[in-house]
């Protein structure tokens, strides 16, 4: 089995990493063309894995445009070369055109229905297309439902295991709460938006607990002695093992909830996975405002142990509910080559 991954963000790599493992075990081969974004590049050379560099990060919805445009071209191109046995990517912008252009199967993952300009085309276009059962957009006849969430792909428990030596290493051995900043440049970001003062919202959280900042770019001065510095293979141990994650970003607020933290997703999008973390399980909360999700973060803090069994009972009824979904990739590629 050839195989051929199109990484756009650092959880990506999370992603399709135990599948690609489990290929190259198997005596496949496996090859991640990433985009140049914030870690990625980082994780792939950390965990060994065959890559190589398509685009950089466009800014704004035109150099977005213009960024996908290029590496669709560049991903033809190396289609012809490689000829992969399947196409595997999140939201699939450059791997459907790519596969249909060059006659390749591909299997596009994806949980964000408000990415809906980008699903309209991108989902007719894959031969395969793979959401969670939340998932609350349009219904196509190539589209296949699995139970859970993208992040169980990575840290279901037969995936992940906490390991408290890393944290100690990283002196992260008394209570902190993790916020984490995005550049809201992602596609499915444009036009919203999570804290309106984020110095404000650390000074008043570090009031309580001690706070660590994980951000996507550059941060002020005045947050710099927050600053995480680990490496970032490192970070889903930091994430299970805070008290709390308050954030901008999804698929932090997401991994932190599957990991068992309580998480506080700041942020004016809608999603229905999302949702159902909230609202069927109880893991997570959603807040758009800034002020609302200070008080929901200092009320989660206050007794934390009662937290933590409360937020262990809620991870167990999701984990027996949801799918293998590393399990259930593989089936899919094995059905469509």
């Amino acid at each position: 089995m050839r195989l051929l991954f199109d990484v756009l963000h650092p959880a990506h790599v999370h992603f399709f990493r135990p599948l690609a493992e489990q290929v190259r075990r198997d005596g496949g081969q496996v090859l991640f063309c990433a985009r140049d974004k914030d870690v990625t590049l980082q994780l792939l050379e950390a965990y060994g894995l065959p890559h190589t560099v398509l685009s950089q990060i466009g800014a704004g919805a035109l150099g977005l445009a213009g960024e996908l445009a290029s590496r669709t071209a560049r991903l033809v191109a190396l289609c012809r070369e490689q000829r992969p046995d399947a196409l595997l990517g999140i939201m699939g912008p450059c791997i459907a055109p790519a596969g249909r252009i060059c006659g390749i199967p591909s299997l596009v993952c994806y949980d964000t229905e408000t990415a809906v300009a980008t699903n309209s085309w991108v989902f007719p276009l894959a031969t395969r297309v793979l959401t969670p059962a939340s998932y609350r957009g349009r219904r196509r006849p190539n589209q296949r439902c699995y139970e859970g969430t993208q992040e169980l792909a990575y840290l279901h428990p037969r995936r992940f295991r906490t390991d408290p030596v890393v944290l100690a290493r990283h002196g992260l051995d008394e209570p902190f709460a993790l916020v984490r900043f995005v550049s809201f440049e992602a596609s499915h970001d444009l036009g919203d938006r999570g804290f309106h003062d984020r110095a404000a919202f650390v000074a008043a959280l570090a009031a309580r607990i001690r706070v660590v900042i994980s951000a996507e770019r550059e941060i002020p001065p005045a947050l710099r002695p927050y600053q995480l510095t680990v490496p970032p293979q490192d970070l889903h141990h930091v994430l299970a093992g805070a008290s709390l994650v308050v954030g901008e970003g999804a698929t932090t607020a997401a991994e932190a909830a599957v990991l068992g933290t309580p998480a506080v997703f700041v942020h004016t999008a809608r999603l229905g996975y999302m949702d159902e973390l909230e609202h069927r399980y109880g893991l997570l909360y959603r807040r758009t405002s800034q002020r609302a999700a200070l008080r929901l973060a200092l009320e989660l803090l206050e007794d934390r142990a009662w937290t933590e069994q409360l937020w262990a009972r809620r991870r167990s009824r999701l984990l027996a509910s949801a799918d293998d979904l590393t399990a259930r990739l593989f089936v899919e590629m094995e059905e469509m080559i």
